[in-house]
């Protein structure tokens, strides 16, 4: 199983993990503390731009995460983290979407 490599902008910290973490699991095992509030992908509060390599690098959003995002409006280069799932390659974590 090939990992793929997230990185976390800002935090300067990057962390291998398997296809189907989560970027906020992600987030925890790089020591890197996101602001959350539900995890379940309603709320928004975790949602941040990312850079996916490839465009496949993460799962496509679905269920509550896709309706959160649709909701707030954000660009599609927009992710929950408690929801995004890594698929493949390298997803890097921008700053955060709110803000």
């Amino acid at each position: 199983m090939d990992l793929v490599e997230v990185q976390f902008a800002a935090a300067g910290k990057t962390v291998f993990v398997a296809p189907g973490t989560t970027l906020l699991a992600a987030a925890g095992m790089a020591g890197v503390d996101i602001a959350t509030g539900c995890t379940r992908g309603r709320c928004g509060t975790d949602a941040h731009h990312v850079v996916c390599t490839p465009a496949t690098a993460l799962a496509p959003a679905a269920g509550d995460e896709a309706g959160t995002l649709a909701r707030m409006g954000v660009g599609a280069d927009c992710r929950l983290l408690c929801s995004a799932r890594v698929r493949e390659g390298r997803v890097q974590v921008l700053g955060d979407a709110i803000g």
